[in-house]
């Protein structure tokens, strides 16, 4: 949730990561034209690594000999202990689960290092340091049995990674990663990233993968993106500190992802700061959070995100916005399903459907927007609250929240419906409140402080 700004080479490390590269022999990568002619990539070169009987034995001596973009190198059933740095554009295709990748370098959390990169003393499984990079079909697993009793005891099992898969954007700016039906799991900090170097919106695919038991740190992320534009689709995260998310996002789609058990689902963070589009966040479903933890949020945004069509169920906060960076921006939410049951929290204050409000979490306030149609939020201690910050550390102002939630949502089961802080906008006009008689009412639930509801729905909403 923090705003992190330009600069970011100083916050995160600084110099030129050196992983380690498992040596092995290379072999001829088959028949080719002539000498004398000009090289050409050969449709029957062949880079496979396994145990026994194949050209390597290791995958990055693989990489090494790869002698063409495009070349497929093919990793068969086995366990491979390696820091992997790909150089070359090349897909790393393994056999499943039974694909299995250990770092071999037991390095999870250098001594003063709060970054990624952790200049050059991480221990990442694979570093991405070319174009056009495809990694599929494989496991990453964070916890080598080879290297038990070192590194970080998480979740009941000792971490030697510190990242899974990841850019070297110390070196550079890295395009069109393709990450696939990969599994990746125990690792300390970073479970997949994408990120830039100098020149943001490099493009990226995460799609129908798994990641698991990313949570050690505060600031770790099971699938991330930094600046990029890309889509994570199809993808089921599970015990994580932040799910899935993206900060500086120049265009990122979030589209029917799985996440469970984490402390945020999905959030986006200075969409559109450095340009772009704005985000999509579309067809997800959050469900049990862990204590105090929050579905779907959007953080500070340039351009307004679309967010629509998910199911977000026993978190503390289901959907949230926290102020804007352009005045007028912020974001739509539309067609969500918002359940609180099971959510858990310290706040005594209780638990909320949507949260929208002026502050920006230590970056002052500022105006904030959002629209909201066709939701239900239901079993919420509040299922709609609008607040205005109170002006602190030399603000002349709180910023002005302005929330138009119509029509069509439906409040049911909360405690309080929708409830307008002082100064806040709320118009919740042509909504539902679980009878037909209107807010505040027997039955029905209630609408308080700035919050405006005539008229109402006297027949719920379809989808409600």
């Amino acid at each position: 949730m923090r705003k992190i700004f330009p600069g970011r080479k100083i916050l995160m490390g600084a110099v030129v990561l050196s992983v380690m590269a498992i040596s092995g022999v290379v072999a001829s990568p088959g028949a080719f034209a002539k000498a004398h002619a000009v090289p050409r990539a050969s449709a029957n070169a062949k880079y496979t690594v396994c145990s026994h009987g194949c050209p390597y034995k290791s995958i990055q001596a693989a990489v090494t000999a790869a002698m063409y973009p495009g070349e497929i190198i093919t990793i068969g059933p086995g366990h491979y202990a390696e820091n992997v740095t790909v150089t070359k554009s090349v897909t790393l295709k393994g056999a499943g689960k039974r694909t299995v990748l250990y770092p071999a370098v037991s390095n999870p959390a250098p001594n003063g290092c709060t970054g990624t990169l952790c200049s050059g003393a991480a221990s990442n499984i694979i570093l991405v340091a070319a174009n056009n990079v495809t990694i599929e079909n494989m496991r990453l697993e964070g916890a080598n049995p080879a290297l038990a009793g070192s590194g970080a005891l998480v979740d009941g099992v000792h971490i030697n990674a510190r990242n899974g898969i990841i850019d070297d954007w110390l070196l550079g700016d890295f395009n069109n990663l393709t990450v696939s039906n990969v599994i990746v799991q125990d690792i300390y900090f970073r479970g997949i990233e994408v990120t830039y170097d100098n020149v943001p919106g490099q493009t990226f695919t995460l799609t129908h993968d798994t990641v698991n038991n990313v949570q050690a740190d505060p600031s770790s992320i099971a699938m991330f993106n930094f600046g990029d534009s890309g889509v994570m689709s199809y993808n089921t995260v599970t015990n994580a500190n932040d799910a899935i998310s993206a900060n500086w996002s120049t265009g990122t789609q979030f589209l029917d992802n799985r996440i469970s058990k984490s402390g945020s689902g999905i959030h986006t963070d200075n969409n559109g700061g450095f340009g772009g589009i704005a985000d999509t966040i579309q067809g997800n479903s959050v469900s049990a959070c862990t204590k105090d933890g929050y579905g779907i949020f959007v953080f500070v945004p340039y351009v307004s995100a679309t967010v629509e069509n998910n199911s977000v169920k026993g978190c503390y906060v289901g959907l949230a916005v926290y102020g804007s960076a352009v005045s007028g921006q912020g974001p739509t939410f539309s067609d969500n399903v918002v359940n609180g049951s099971g959510a858990t929290t310290s706040d005594p204050s209780g638990t909320y459907g949507a949260y929208v409000t002026t502050d920006q979490l230590g970056y002052g306030p500022a105006n904030v927007n959002a629209s909201l149609s066709g939701n239900s939020f239901q079993s919420f201690t509040t299922g709609l609250f609008v607040t205005q910050t109170t002006p602190t550390n030399g603000d002349t102002a709180g910023g002005q929240a302005t929330v138009t939630a119509s029509p069509n949502n439906s409040f049911l089961r909360d405690k309080t419906g929708a409830n307008g802080g002082t100064g806040t906008v709320v118009n919740a006009t042509h909504d539902w409140w679980g009878c037909s008689k209107g807010p505040n009412t027997p039955g029905c639930s209630t609408a308080i402080g700035t919050v405006l509801y005539k008229p109402w729905l006297t027949k719920k909403p379809p989808k409600s």
